[in-house]
């Protein structure tokens, strides 16, 4: 009877754990408000040369990239494997959606939320292997 009680008790455990697993890799969206996206938007124009030590950025590491908005309608890029670089930006539909010309190929990537007032966001976007998702993280945003 222990046995089985046991045996009962791993497998529900086992099954909660695939379940949880599988809720973070399913991203809900949401279409909110322009104002909304203002907390992460740099109230200032873009610097000649921005720090995104200081300045308010959206970072993924494990890809890598890094984005910083500007009050301007600019954007400013910094992905390690591939350079810097910046564009411009606007809020449309219920996301913004950035632009970025390079020698190569254009950039283009939506930034949404994933969450009710944007309080997350991530970025869609396609490079060379296909369409990616990713999840953000805020660098020297306080709420």
């Amino acid at each position: 009877m222990k046995k089985l009680l046991m045996m009962t008790l791993l497998l529900g455990l086992i099954s909660c754990g695939k379940n949880s697993e599988s809720k973070k890799s399913e991203l809900r969206f949401f279409k909110v408000q322009g104002d909304d996206f203002s907390q992460y938007i740099n109230q200032k124009a873009m610097p000649e040369t921005p720090n995104l030590q200081e300045d308010k950025s959206i970072i993924n590491n494990d890809y890598p990239i890094e984005i910083s908005l500007y009050k301007d309608g600019k954007w400013y890029y910094n992905l390690p494997n591939l350079d810097d670089g910046h564009g411009t930006w606007k809020y449309e539909g219920g996301t913004i959606k950035l632009h970025a010309s390079r020698i190569l190929f254009d950039m283009n990537i939506s930034i949404e939320a994933i969450e009710e007032g944007a309080d997350e966001v991530a970025i869609r976007f396609s490079d060379r292997f296909g369409p990616k998702v990713l999840a953000m993280e805020k660098s020297n945003i306080f709420e």
